[in-house]
């Protein structure tokens, strides 16, 4: 009966094993297949822009045809990065990171958004001065930009967002905090889940469900953890935790 079971497990890990690989490959030619028509619509919709000829109502729709392809393309993009993340085909990279100056860097893409719906910003954040993690740059910054823009999303008009970091021993951590809409705590285990929103979909606010999910897959390659809680209907905070690099 022991054996039974343990031919039964085998039999069931090859085979998620190879429903994995399959979604993976899936979803990296559906996501080519659908950047090259776009591409395309995107090339068309910027010359049309540029002809002065065109009626203001006309130049207002090909706007929205516009934003639209460009809201389609990141969203192709992402697919793109998950099926790397999930088939491990990503590599990181670490090398020395200092946490300050790479949030100030991402805070300068992202407080103007927060400006425009009056959400205030507090990056103070003086715990991170002269901290550094062991880190791929370009991919903390991807997970790092990921929460706060989310934070600015999923907050309300008149908001705030905080921002804190501080060592743990020989960890690093660093939390970004909202006066969001938060979440439900009983959907609280589908957060990391590709293509969940937790009821956001039902919004006015755009999004696909996968930077979350890139996140974790991102942090966990470079020998980190994310985690998150949250008040439904009063904010929701999210907390990346890096090995801390001693050798600064």
């Amino acid at each position: 009966e022991l054996e039974l079971a343990l031919a039964d497990s085998d039999r069931l890990r090859l085979a998620a094993e190879q429903a994995s690989v399959a979604k993976s490959e899936f979803l990296s030619r559906m996501s080519h297949e659908l950047r090259t028509p776009l591409t395309a619509i995107l090339g068309f919709a910027q010359l049309l822009e540029m002809d002065t000829t065109v009626a203001p109502m006309q130049a207002e729709q090909i706007g929205h045809i516009h934003r639209a392809g460009q809201h389609l393309l990141k969203l192709i993009d992402e697919v793109l990065d998950l099926g790397k993340v999930e088939s491990g085909n990503i590599v990181v990279s670490v090398e020395s990171v200092a946490v300050g100056p790479l949030m100030r860097e991402c805070l300068e893409i992202t407080v103007p958004l927060a400006e425009a719906r009056g959400i205030a910003v507090d990056a103070d954040a003086p715990g991170l001065d002269g901290l550094s993690v062991s880190a791929d740059r370009t991919r903390l910054r991807q997970v790092l930009l990921n929460l706060l823009s989310n934070a600015v999303k999923y907050n309300r008009d008149g908001g705030s967002i905080r921002i804190e970091g501080a060592q743990a021993g020989q960890r690093v951590r660093v939390t970004v905090s909202d006066t969001g809409i938060g979440m439900p705590a009983d959907r609280m285990d589908e957060l990391f889940q590709p293509f969940s929103r937790l009821g956001a979909d039902l919004t006015e606010v755009k999004g696909s469900g996968i930077g979350l999910a890139i996140s974790r897959k991102l942090v966990e390659a470079m020998q980190g953890t994310i985690s998150a809680e949250s008040t439904h209907g009063e904010g929701s905070a999210f907390t990346v935790d890096l090995p801390l690099d001693e050798t600064v």
